[in-house]
């Protein structure tokens, strides 16, 4: 599939790369609401907007924001409480629908991934909700990678499954770990908050 680039070439890409979150799907307000939830579960309480404002959702990042020791906010649990929330409040995730007709675009002439730093099972049930479960997707979450963004692991791990050449795939994102993860990997990258969907 040919693309054209922000210098006005044109390029032909072998495999298109997406994140989920915000780029495929608008998952915000229930991203957000299952860490407030993890964190109340936890005996935490802090607003929507304060969640809001944090880039990253993870335990470790979340306890520095918040002064707290390991034993506080452990990983696991964390994660185990935010996951059955957002699992069971996917009727909150909204298509976005330039990014779906990108997609089904993309997959009719190349291959496809989503790289999210997202777990698989969640990416999976997203899609699903928002109509898209039905495209040949290569999906990597960040349980199949030792790191998450913005290492470059998850979209070096796609380019892999897909035997593509990291140059040779053009990656769709919307945050700067996600940027920074596929340019670190090699790829082309389409910043969608500078460069909307077309």
């Amino acid at each position: 599939m040919t693309h054209r680039d922000h210098d006005g070439t044109y390029t032909t890409y072998a495999a298109y790369a997406f994140d989920f979150d915000g780029t495929l799907a608008d998952t915000a307000d229930v991203n957000h609401s299952a860490v407030r939830a993890s964190l109340a579960a936890h005996g935490i309480t802090v607003s929507l907007a304060w969640v809001a404002a944090e880039p990253a959702f993870t335990a470790a990042r979340l306890r520095q924001r918040l002064g707290l020791t390991p034993e506080a906010l452990p990983e696991d649990s964390f994660v185990e409480v935010a996951r059955a929330y957002w699992l069971t409040h996917t009727d909150r995730i909204k298509p976005i629908a330039t990014a779906a007709r990108t997609a089904r675009a993309a997959a009719d002439h190349a291959a496809i991934a989503v790289v999210s730093a997202n777990y698989s099972d969640i990416v999976r049930r997203g899609l699903t909700v928002v109509g898209l479960d039905d495209l040949p997707w290569t999906i990597v979450g960040r349980d199949d990678v030792p790191r998450p963004k913005p290492a470059p692991d998850g979209y070096l791990h796609a380019a892999r499954l897909l035997d593509v050449a990291p140059d040779r795939c053009l990656a769709h994102e919307d945050t700067d770990e996600g940027v920074a993860a596929a340019t670190a990997a090699g790829m082309n990258v389409i910043d969608i908050r500078h460069r909307p969907w077309k």
